[in-house]
């Protein structure tokens, strides 16, 4: 069962990554964030970021839920 969970945590961590990088920038860089410039994502305005962003979100939640079940078993 934890070789399992194991291998599973790592299947996610690359599918994790693959997400993130693979998602377009939203951002200005950081002198939208210093308001140094038209910034609507640091407290205004936030896109929802489609489909690619919920993919990441659900990754994200099962990685942490197998962490955590990793840890439990140990």
């Amino acid at each position: 069962m934890e070789t399992l969970l194991t291998v599973f945590l790592f299947i996610l961590a690359i599918a994790l990554i693959i997400l993130v990088l693979i998602q377009p920038d939203q951002s200005h860089g950081m002198s939208a964030s210093m308001g140094m410039g038209s910034s609507n994502t640091v407290f205004g305005i936030s896109k929802d970021g489609g489909p690619l962003a919920k993919a990441t979100k659900v990754v994200a939640a099962l990685f942490i839920i197998d962490a955590l079940l990793l840890y439990l078993i140990k």
